[in-house]
């Protein structure tokens, strides 16, 4: 992974104009004309890690602290809102109840109700949800199901996923124990189903992007990589392995179509045309951690800087 303060590690858009850009040095991003010029508009605290970030409208929007400093204790920090497009936050990690929230890595915002978030990638495992748009927010342990949780997707406000590591934690032992981990919700994130467990050590899942209601990709890094993204073809009911380039780690990932998309490595992006059975990189593309598809000929990347693909 890079050195966490010379990336970008979220960004998300509304549409094809307005965007924002979050960064683990506390520092909020905005553009409006599709990201030709971005503009700082806050910068939080000292020791605000922002590793995700998500907006209801031109206003209202969240931001996940994954909090590197906290020990497994520390609960008070994790989220942040933002009522004018991003120029001031407020810590509401107060309005969350039930299990505490030590740090966040990984939110959607479905609707301009229902927003969830997963955390951490080292743990404690959580799911957060608010259902009201903000104002109330609720916490549930995805413990023993997995040690960390780095990244979420929804189809609808039902059926979802989250991903992570089993067995991973803050401790290199449990960072080279742990076994990539998808696991599924059909209702709303009440209870969860494992959909896959990697039988290989060392490494955990990272990001995950559905290119279709059925064709999924989810992208697997750690401390002994395979260099393997994850594929399913069934809507995530079942999902194997897909090699894309041995021993590498792999990151951010987007598809405009089930055949066409993109993982990001450390020094490089790799591309495919045929849904994984092959891929070629691109030369180009430092420490990608998040890309976004605004639709299929639309698609943004963070990293060591922003990146635009335009059909």
């Amino acid at each position: 992974m890079s050195p966490a303060d010379n990336r970008h590690d979220d960004l998300v858009f509304l549409d094809a104009s307005n965007g924002w850009l979050v960064n683990t040095r506390g520092e909020v991003w905005g553009t409006k004309d599709g990201g030709e010029t971005w503009q700082q508009l806050a910068q939080l605290p000292s020791g605000v890690f922002l590793r995700c970030v998500g907006f209801a409208s031109l206003s209202r929007g969240w931001a996940g602290n994954i909090n590197f400093t906290a020990g497994t204790s520390t609960s008070d920090n994790a989220l942040w809102e933002t009522p004018d497009g991003g120029r001031t936050w407020s810590n509401i990690s107060t309005r969350i109840s039930g299990t505490p929230v030590v740090g966040m890595c990984g939110m959607r915002v479905l609707s301009p109700q229902v927003v969830v978030g997963v955390g951490r990638w080292c743990g404690p495992p959580v799911f957060v949800k608010s259902a009201d748009g903000g104002k109330t927010w609720t916490s549930r342990s995805l413990s023993p199901l997995t040690g960390g949780l780095v990244d979420v997707s929804f189809f609808n406000e039902h059926d979802g996923f989250a991903v992570g590591g089993l067995g991973d934690g803050p401790t290199d032992a449990e960072q080279r124990a742990s076994r990539t981990v998808i696991l599924a919700t059909t209702d709303g994130g009440e209870t969860w189903q494992t959909r896959y467990t990697s039988t290989s050590v060392g490494q955990r899942a990272w990001k995950i992007h559905f290119a279709s209601d059925r064709v999924g990709y989810v992208t697997t890094e750690g401390a002994s990589p395979e260099g393997v993204v994850v594929k399913t073809t069934d809507g995530g009911a079942t999902w194997r392995p897909v090699p894309v380039s041995a021993a590498r780690s792999f990151e951010g990932v987007a598809f405009v179509d089930p055949d066409r998309g993109w993982v990001a490595s450390g020094d490089t992006l790799f591309s495919t045309t045929d849904g994984g059975a092959s891929w070629k990189p691109l030369l180009f593309g430092s420490s990608i951690n998040r890309m976004r598809v605004v639709d299929d000929s639309l698609v943004y990347a963070c990293g060591d800087r922003v990146y635009r693909w335009r059909r």
